[in-house]
């Protein structure tokens, strides 16, 4: 599978990390977006990414380019992993897997910038009540 079939599969899978039973709830710090945290990671080293969470918690996929020396440019792509409470399933995630799979579609071939692949945390200010904790960080 890859392609629109495999973004829409994921946000399928992504949909179940959720911190309440009825509805979309992913909490930043919360145990759902740990588990988001950990699938998005899987589905970013599939696709030739190195994944880590920075200090505010943001889930950043690294791809290199030609010269990866890590001081060159960088090519931000990406969106939040956070829900409002009873969010729709397609909410800042899809963002992250269209990033994702396009990063995927390279297949292994390098461009003379890196890539990263950003997966925001606390966008939504619902933890908090400050939006964009994790877009402010970088």
């Amino acid at each position: 599978m890859h392609g629109a079939k495999r973004v829409m599969a994921c946000c399928d899978k992504l949909a179940r990390c959720s911190d309440s039973r009825v509805g979309l709830t992913r909490t930043f710090l919360s145990p759902a977006m740990d588990n988001a945290h950990e699938l998005v990671a899987g589905w970013m080293r599939e696709a030739g990414m190195t994944p880590h969470i920075d200090e505010m918690g943001n889930l950043i996929g690294h791809y290199p380019g030609v010269a990866d020396d890590h001081n060159g440019p960088v090519f931000l792509l990406g969106s939040h992993l956070d829900t409002v409470p009873n969010a729709g399933k397609y909410d800042g995630i899809l963002g992250v897997m269209l990033a994702i799979e396009a990063v995927a579609s390279l297949e292994g071939e390098k461009l003379p910038f890196a890539i990263e692949v950003v997966g925001f945390s606390e966008e939504e200010g619902v933890r908090y009540k400050t939006p964009y904790l994790g877009s402010r960080a970088l």
